[in-house]
C-alpha cells in the first residue's frame, strides 16, 4: 500500500516527518540556550563633576513673570489683591464659598461675591469689609470679626429624587 503513494503524498509525507522532528527538538530544549556575549568592564567617567547632575538654581526675580502673567487666569493678568475687592456689606451676605484649597501649610478660601469679582483668601488674612479668615476646613471657612464668628460653607449637590416613571416595555408581539 505504501508503494502506491502518489508523489504529492510522499512529499506531504516528508514534510510532516520534518515538522515533527523540528517539534522534537523544540520540545527537547535545543533552543533554549541563549549565547550571551562576553561581560565588559563598567565604563568609569573621566570628568567626575560630570557624573552630579544638578537642577538648575532659579532667583526670585528670575521667576517673577511667572506671577506678573498667570497661566490659568482668562486675561493674563496678575490676581487683584485682597485689600483692593469692593466688599462693602458689614457681613458675609452676598459671598458664597465657592471652594477650598489646603496643601499643606497653605490654606485658601476661594470666595464668590454676588456684585463682585471672585476672591482667593489666604487663612489670617482680611477682607476688605474687616472680616478676617481664622480657619479653612474641608468644607467651610470660619471669618471672624470683633469676636463674631461666621462660617461660610461649600454647597453641597444632591441627585434629584428616582423617578416614579415606569421603565419602557416592549410589546409582546410574535414575528410574522
Amino acid at each position: 500500500m505504501i508503494h502506491a503513494l502518489r508523489p504529492l503524498e510522499w512529499a506531504l509525507l516528508g514534510l510532516a516527518a520534518m515538522l515533527a522532528a523540528l517539534i522534537a527538538l523544540v520540545l527537547s530544549g535545543a533552543a533554549h540556550s541563549p549565547d550571551w556575549l562576553p561581560e565588559q568592564a563598567p565604563r568609569t567617567p573621566v570628568n567626575h563633576s560630570a557624573q552630579a547632575h544638578r537642577a538648575p538654581e532659579a532667583t526670585l526675580e528670575s521667576l517673577s513673570n511667572t506671577w506678573q502673567t498667570p497661566l490659568f487666569s482668562t486675561d493674563r493678568s496678575p490676581d487683584r489683591a485682597v485689600q483692593q475687592a469692593s466688599v462693602q456689606a458689614a457681613s458675609l451676605v452676598g459671598m458664597t464659598l465657592s471652594g477650598v484649597i489646603i496643601d499643606g501649610s497653605l490654606r485658601v478660601a476661594l470666595l464668590r461675591q454676588s456684585d463682585g469679582p471672585a476672591l482667593k483668601i489666604k487663612q489670617g488674612q482680611r477682607l476688605a469689609n474687616g472680616w478676617t479668615l481664622d480657619r479653612v476646613e474641608p468644607m467651610q471657612a470660619v471669618f471672624s470679626l470683633d469676636g463674631r464668628t461666621q462660617a461660610l460653607r461649600l454647597p453641597a449637590p444632591r441627585l434629584p429624587p428616582p423617578s416614579n416613571t415606569p421603565p419602557i416595555t416592549l410589546t409582546n408581539d410574535s414575528a410574522p
